[in-house]
């Protein structure tokens, strides 16, 4: 077992069996065949998000407090391990649990209430979000100037548009509210997901969280290392790549398969970033605590339990996502098309599947 480098202490990984990749993939080529051919024929789903979630000030009073208690030490791992992966994983099994916990959201009721310009939809979320993987995977010494720009940006955007401002452009709002569309504790995840609105700057958003976590696993290769160039612009090309196949697939639909692409985003999260949490998570709540000196325990990084957990939450994203498109693309092609018309969409996601493996398997 190998650690990799991360933002913040490391990220206790394997690469994965070359054999178990090659079936993982395979099973994920044959379902994505099954589910667009045998399944259905017609779409199922009807949009039906959850209903606008209740401003609870007392627990993120409660957090505001807490902040100010942190020791020094502790920041980097409650930023990049409990706020960055912790907070989206318990969205996936809660909901969006930072719509609640955000401390910021206490300007609300002094806001100016102004309009939300339309035309700036979820890119500031995006560009907060690229902004932060830069500093998690390229400078984690920026972390403190980071954190002090983005409280003065959304603070000022909350007092200027109130909510609105952090559901469309708080990345991490943004980001928590997404995956929290697959919790099954706030009804059908399909038809949660099938609600998620249409905005400019969604697909960068669902790029940069792809094309981040895609990049920390390439960038902890050798071979990575051997090309010499510079981690910043791996980030961006990576990221860039993702936009650009999925805009190539998808020319036809615009941005109405990108919420499709959630699941995968949320089983790489999974797959990439479980044993950071399980390991280094222990670390962040013994410093909070000023437990300096503790040891966390290895056990649940086991070897057998992370590849298992790896391929499982890889190939679950990859069929929710499937079968999510699948619905959509019935409704926005014409009939005779219904299977031709979603060729591009089937390779685009088989080949993100087989990339992320591929990528777990080269770690």
């Amino acid at each position: 077992m190998t650690a990799l480098a991360h933002g913040v202490g490391a990220r206790h990984d394997l690469p994965l069996p070359l054999d178990l990749v090659l079936q993982g993939a395979a099973v994920a080529l044959l379902a994505s065949f099954l589910a667009l051919g045998l399944l259905w024929t017609e779409p199922r789903f009807t949009p039906a998000g959850p209903g606008p979630g209740r401003d609870r000030w007392p627990v993120g009073a409660a957090v505001a407090v807490g902040l100010v208690l942190v020791p020094g030490p502790a920041w980097p791992h409650l930023v990049f391990v409990l706020l960055w992966v912790g907070v989206p994983v318990l969205s996936v099994l809660l909901g969006p649990v930072w719509r609640v916990l955000n401390p910021l959201r206490l300007v609300i009721p002094v806001s100016r209430g102004r309009p939300y310009p339309e035309r700036l939809g979820h890119w500031p979320a995006a560009l907060g979000l690229l902004a932060f993987t830069w500093v998690e995977l390229v400078e984690p010494g920026a972390l403190p100037w980071f954190l002090v720009a983005y409280a003065a940006v959304n603070l000022a955007g909350g007092f200027a548009f109130g909510r609105t401002w952090f559901e469309r452009a708080d990345g991490f709002e943004v980001f928590s509210t997404l995956v929290g569309r697959l919790s099954p504790l706030r009804g059908n995840p399909f038809r949660a997901l099938a609600a998620t609105p249409v905005r400019p700057g969604l697909v960068a958003v669902v790029a940069v969280l792809l094309g981040s976590t895609a990049f920390d696993s390439v960038g902890s290769t050798p071979a990575w290392e051997r090309l010499g160039v510079p981690d910043a612009a791996g980030l961006v090309a990576t990221t860039a790549l993702v936009a650009g196949s999925y805009l190539l697939a998808c020319r036809a639909f615009g941005g109405e398969l990108a919420h499709s692409l959630v699941p995968i985003v949320a089983g790489y999260v999974v797959a990439h970033y479980a044993s950071l949490l399980v390991v280094e998570g222990q670390r962040a709540v013994a410093l909070l605590v000023g437990a300096d000196g503790f040891t966390p325990s290895t056990a649940l990084a086991a070897p057998t339990l992370v590849a298992s957990v790896q391929v499982g939450a890889v190939l679950a994203g990859h069929l929710l996502a499937v079968v999510s498109a699948h619905d959509r693309a019935l409704r926005l092609l014409p009939e005779r098309r219904h299977l031709t018309g979603q060729v591009p969409l089937l390779v685009l996601m088989v080949g993100y599947t087989a990339g992320g493996l591929a990528l777990l398997f080269a770690g």
